[in-house]
């Protein structure tokens, strides 16, 4: 990467590689070349270190398996004040956190799966503008946590069987948009912050349990008794006849929130 250039494209054949890579120059690809994480695996020489760590804008990471960041704190990729980047359709696992946003704003994280990841799935810390769509969090400690961040958009996520808790929000996140998530976890922390939002208006389309309309988000337990799970649906329309209200006691209210298709 030492030798890259702004606008360069960087194509890694299918293998496993072992290192950990700084990223610090603006508008770079880096892409596997099958587009299959499965057979391109970068593993972290040093497992307290960041496998990726990005530190500087309009970066792009396509189609890898990241792993082996294994001590506190460090992440199989690491955005730090990093801007227009775009994390897309890789597997991280057996890192301590799968992919740190900090202090970066308008990045696009889209169709990742962090799993078996020892803290947290995915994390924004004091992140702004950001989009989290269509990833996977499962069996981590803790699943999706934004903290102290504004104005991002979580939506077609699938939040389960994280252990500790699959979302957490915390009171100083504001103006965030959730919406036509999958949530199924037996612990959900959401705080008050301000003008948070967990449903969209509703839309004709397939949302992310199949049914006609999308608006709030799926709310599930992995005993059967969330919300979504147990709701009333006498149209058939896919959504809840009631709000959500009082999300794991906070202020917010999904006013949409959806349930299984009939």
């Amino acid at each position: 990467m030492d030798n890259s250039t702004s606008g360069d494209i960087i194509t890694i054949k299918p293998g496993t590689y072992t290192e950990n890579i700084k990223v610090t120059k603006n508008g770079i690809t880096i892409r596997s070349e099958s587009g299959n994480p499965e057979d391109t695996i970068i593993k972290a020489r040093s497992p307290s270190a960041n496998v990726l760590l990005l530190r500087a804008d309009n970066i792009t990471i396509n189609g890898f398996q990241i792993t082996g960041a294994t001590e506190s704190g460090y992440s199989g990729i690491c955005l730090s004040s990093c801007n227009n980047c775009t994390i897309d359709n890789n597997n991280l696992s057996d890192n301590s956190y799968g992919i740190y946003v900090l202090s970066s704003k308008e990045d696009t994280i889209s169709n990742n799966t962090a799993t078996n990841n020892g803290e947290y799935g995915i994390v924004l810390g004091s992140s702004t503008n950001n989009t989290l769509s269509g990833n996977t969090a499962s069996n981590n400690s803790r699943g999706v946590h934004i903290g102290n961040s504004d104005s991002n958009t979580l939506s077609g996520n699938t939040v389960r069987n994280n252990s500790v808790y699959g979302l957490y929000i915390c009171p100083r996140s504001d103006r965030d948009l959730i919406f036509n998530n999958y949530f199924n976890n037996t612990n959900m922390t959401i705080k008050n912050g301000i003008e948070n939002v967990y449903n969209t208006t509703i839309t004709a389309g397939t949302n992310i349990v199949g049914g006609p309309y999308i608006g709030g988000n799926f709310w599930a337990k992995p005993d059967g008794t969330g919300f979504s799970e147990t709701a009333m649906d006498n149209d058939w329309d896919g959504i809840s006849d009631y709000a959500y209200n009082n999300i794991t006691n906070s202020v917010y209210s999904d006013y949409l929130p959806l349930v299984a298709s009939k």
